[in-house]
């Protein structure tokens, strides 16, 4: 999310079935992106970490499949879905997050085709999971244990900042701003 040219890139580590992640959605997220991506600051690359579950790895091969079935047409849709499961995220115990589940919640996400993205986990699923664990372990040698983390990398000045868990958005401001003027 945001502009290829940002100065600085915010990667985000996530998991659909973390309370904290949701927390990160709901109170911080949305000012980091009115401040900083709408401004060109800041680019997210949002990072799947799906280590709470069986039904954690479900939702983060879901999400590859709606990245590519709307990527080309209407990437927007995949902010709208990746929101949505947070917005509905059920308790950790609950099992919302059965591909059944998902689904359902998909078609109710305009700008999803949730036939699409059955078709997409169904058929890619195995190729899928190796990538998320390969970019889990890679998050494991920057110190990545949990959900949520971030690295905030400024690429002209190769200088970097990490926090970790739903802080508030005046610590990734001031991380942002450490990173900006180092």
């Amino acid at each position: 999310m945001g502009s290829l040219d940002a100065p600085i890139d915010m990667y985000y580590w996530s998991d659909y079935r973390c309370p904290f992640c949701r927390r990160f959605e709901r109170n911080a997220f949305p000012k980091l992106v009115e401040n900083y991506v709408h401004a060109g600051a800041v680019r997210v690359i949002f990072i799947e970490f799906p280590y709470l579950s069986d039904a954690s790895m479900t939702a983060a091969v879901m999400d590859r499949c709606v990245w590519r079935t709307v990527r080309d047409d209407t990437p927007r849709a995949y902010w709208r879905w990746h929101s949505t499961l947070f917005d509905v995220q059920g308790s950790n115990n609950s099992g919302w997050a059965s591909t059944e589940d998902l689904l359902d919640i998909t078609s109710d996400v305009d700008g999803v085709d949730a036939s699409a993205v059955e078709s997409c986990t169904n058929t890619h699923r195995t190729e899928i999971e190796a990538s998320i664990h390969s970019e889990m372990d890679r998050a494991t040698q920057f110190g990545i244990r949990g959900t949520p983390a971030f690295i905030l990398y400024n690429r002209a000045e190769d200088v970097a900042g990490k926090l970790v868990g739903a802080q508030p958005y005046d610590r990734f401001d001031e991380a942002i701003t450490q990173v900006q003027n180092p």
